[in-house]
């Protein structure tokens, strides 16, 4: 299953599932993911799912869709892709199987360090 972690303000991770597309990312709150905060569009990006992989759109937002700190206007993602839209964090996830809370909070705030999540469920680091 896809699954989005999210950075939340409180420093908390937030684990979204991606149970079809279109999915909305932005401020509005008919979207699948609404995110509270000025920086985000009202509808600022979307994910799509294809037989070759999940993409994700930059709607025409203001303030720009990142992945990976590149400023993209559409890029097909990989298992552990850092997304960056307004001031939050998300980490895409496109392996199966729940994450602790703690393991959930390290894949997002350290850069660059994303574990093997099926070792990670087995108790393994």
């Amino acid at each position: 299953m896809t699954r989005l972690i999210v950075l939340q303000k409180s420093g908390s991770a937030k684990q979204v599932n991606v149970l079809g597309t279109p999915f909305v990312i932005g401020r509005a709150e008919t979207c699948e993911l609404v995110l509270d905060n000025q920086l985000v569009s009202r509808s600022h990006a979307v994910l799509d799912f294809s037989a070759e992989g999940t993409t994700i759109r930059d709607l025409q937002s203001h303030n720009g869709t990142f992945v990976n700190g590149q400023r993209i206007e559409s890029v097909m993602l990989k298992n552990g892709d850092e997304i960056r839209i307004g001031n939050y964090q998300i980490r895409f996830l496109s392996r199966s199987g729940p994450i602790p809370d703690a393991e959930a909070l390290r894949l997002v705030t350290v850069p660059g360090r994303l574990a093997d999540i099926d070792l990670l469920r087995l108790g393994s680091k």
